[in-house]
């Protein structure tokens, strides 16, 4: 009987063609201005959503 807790690799596959669309997707997108004092209180500041796009663009 196999443990389920047991470490297993695994590999994914994502065709290169997907990559190449959500980067390019990625490259396009347009940004709202960010709200006087508006922090948290209406979603995810505008700077942060940068910091995130950049780290999505720099794995892919």
């Amino acid at each position: 009987m196999t443990n389920t807790q047991d470490v297993r690799p695994f590999q994914i596959d994502i065709p290169q063609a997907q990559l190449d669309d959500l980067r390019e997707r990625l490259d396009r997108t347009r940004w709202t201005e960010e709200l006087a004092d508006g922090g948290w209180d209406y979603g995810v500041p505008v700077a942060r959503q940068k910091e995130l796009l950049d780290y999505w663009r720099s794995v892919l």
